[in-house]
This record gives structure tokens, sequence and C-alpha cells, in this order.
């Protein structure tokens, strides 16, 4: 039976291990909407992304107002969300456990309880999604449509390049 949990142990942590190998880039451009994807390819005329969609968009340095690498992570949205339903599952389950005399007398403590405990969890949650937003951060890069600047900046975007083909199927 342990041998069964190191297993499962080593599996769960090389599969962290593995989402903390991908790398996103955020593109804000002035002439489309922002966009998020996997940094292709990266030249002084300008910057590939495959987006999520599965779209290759190509930037020129004229077009873009500032890029931002990260590693993929817990985001600020998705760490309010768990706090909240981890504070909210602690109070369903302090309310399930007291007895059915105390829950007549002190149901509404309880239920007081239970929204204190979400509403703690969200706020903890969040200060959590802010601190591993701020952690997951590589690089921001304010180019503000200047040439120049993305000309002396770009070099320092190549360690974040995923290779591989793209196929286009028609």
């Amino acid at each position: 039976m342990k041998y069964i949990f190191v297993f499962l142990l080593l599996f769960t942590f090389s599969v962290v291990k593995a989402q903390n190998r991908d790398i996103e880039v955020k593109i804000i451009s002035n002439k489309y909407q922002t966009v998020r994807g996997q940094l292709k390819k990266v030249s002084a005329e300008g910057i590939a992304v495959l987006d999520y969609f599965g779209n290759y968009l190509i930037f020129r340095p004229d077009e873009i107002v500032r890029i931002k690498v990260r590693k993929r992570g817990l985001s600020i949205g998705e760490g309010a969300a768990a706090g909240a339903l981890g504070g909210l599952a602690v109070g369903a389950l302090l309310l399930t456990l007291a007895s059915e005399v105390e829950a007549e007398d002190s149901s509404g403590d309880l239920l007081k309880l239970t929204a204190a405990l979400t509403v703690g969890g969200a706020a903890a949650g969040t200060v959590t999604g802010a601190i591993a937003q701020i952690v997951n951060t590589k690089l921001t890069l304010k180019i503000n449509q200047d040439p120049t600047k993305y000309l002396a900046d770009y070099k320092k975007l190549e360690p974040y390049i995923i290779a591989g083909t793209i196929e286009h199927v028609n």
C-alpha cells in the first residue's frame, strides 16, 4: 500500500513539474485585441505567437505596446474561487457535524461562521493568487510602439520560445 502511495506522490509531483514548464506570452497591441498564447518565433521584424484558439499571429514592432512573459499557473481569480469554495466547504462541514440540538439553538451562529469562512477563504485565495501571479511573471517589455525599443530588447524573448512544428490542415 505504501508503494502505491509513493508512486501516486511521485506522479503528482511530475505532473506539477510539467505544468511549470508551460510559458505564456501576452501581447498588448494598439491594432489588435490582447492575445495570449505560446511564443513561436522572435526576430528583428516582429514576433509570432500561437494563441490558444490555434491562430498563428505575427506582430510587428510598431503594433506592440507591451509584452508579458509568465509561467502559467494560479491566477487571482482562480485563487479567489478556490479559497471561497474551500471556506464554504469547511463551513458546510461544520454545519453537518453539529448535532441537531446544537443546530436548533445556534443555527444563525453557524451560518454566520460559514459566511465568515467563505469570505476569509476568498480573501486568502485572492492574496495567494496575486502572489503566485507576481512570482510567475518572468519578463515584461514595454515597447510602446517604438521599433528602437523593440530592437534593443527582443533578444530577451529568445529563451521563452516554445519550439515545435505547426501543422496546417486543409
